[in-house]
């Protein structure tokens, strides 16, 4: 008869191994939120109470099964299960009691008079080897038959759920439009930001104009508003009639509102109030003398 685990170690074991259960199917079916629903966590209480129950059980009767055993085994029994337990699993994992010098087999090679000593393996290597097989069986199953370990899955169940997120964000938080739109000062820097990313190939980073025109100066080719900042803002959000190259980037989702309104504080802000760069690109388009610098 082998050693008792004790309960402190058996329960919390078992318990591990059906979180972990629930934990691999919830993810798998993308229901992570419902793994800490009060339905979920009432179910691990119950679980948890059995789980007690049951080692009350299987201890009741492992003290009935000592009574049948001899004087000699119930010592023996007794002995085993005294003492600390984790002393004990340290002692089974690095100790072998058998007598490992006894009966070692050797090998001879003959023709070299070498002799080898085929000794046994330490078993706390074994045990280590075993895990690893263990292991290794675990994750192959669970890549071949559910998404838990599947990278690709975890990335699109990601993906998805940021898209989820942001349009969340995007409820709570309106879009700007042309009509409440208006140059803000603390939206210069990230719009500069955003203006090199979408902006700059054809306009440089300082707006002195590259294959599009240069938004420094008092010449403008598209004036749809009577205001500089909405014109600014128009013609980001609708594009270009004059030039297809400049696309409506607004109206076609390319770019939000609150992103347009801070490409336009920046441009504005290069246009009306920075210093004019000392190289850009001729005027191209009708000079607007109400929208000169200040």
């Amino acid at each position: 008869m082998r050693s008792k685990i004790p309960s402190f170690i058996m329960i919390p074991s078992f318990l591990f191994i059906i979180i972990f259960i629930f934990y691999v199917f919830f993810i798998s079916f993308n229901y992570k939120s419902y793994f800490f629903h009060p339905i979920t966590i009432s179910f691990f209480i119950i679980v948890t109470i059995l789980l007690y129950i049951l080692e009350s059980i299987n201890n009741l009767i492992f003290i009935e099964k000592i009574k049948f055993f001899s004087k000699e085994e119930k010592i023996k029994i007794l002995k085993e299960n005294e003492g600390n337990y984790f002393y004990r699993f340290y002692k089974f994992i690095f100790h072998d009691h058998k007598d490992i010098n006894n009966g070692v087999k050797k090998i001879d090679h003959g023709f070299d008079g070498i002799i080898e000593l085929d000794n046994k393996l330490p078993l706390w290597w074994i045990h280590l080897f075993y895990l690893t097989i263990i292991f290794s069986a675990i994750y192959f199953f669970s890549y071949l038959l559910i998404d838990f370990s599947n990278p690709y899955k975890e990335y699109d169940i990601t993906y998805k759920n940021q898209l989820k997120e942001i349009e969340i964000f995007e409820k709570k938080t309106p879009q700007v439009t042309i009509e409440n739109a208006f140059f803000k000062k603390n939206l210069i820097n990230n719009g500069k930001i955003l203006f090199n990313e979408n902006c700059a190939t054809c306009h440089k980073l300082d707006g002195s104009g590259n294959i599009g025109p240069n938004l420094t100066d008092n010449y403008w080719i598209n004036i749809n508003e009577k205001d500089l900042f909405k014109n600014i803002f128009s013609i980001i959000w609708n594009g270009s009639d004059n030039n297809p190259t400049m696309r409506a980037f607004g109206k076609s989702g390319e770019i939000k509102g609150n992103d347009i309104e801070k490409i336009s504080s920046y441009v504005y802000f290069i246009n009306k109030i920075y210093k004019k760069p000392s190289i850009y690109k001729a005027p191209q388009g009708k000079k607007i003398i109400e929208w000169s610098k200040i």
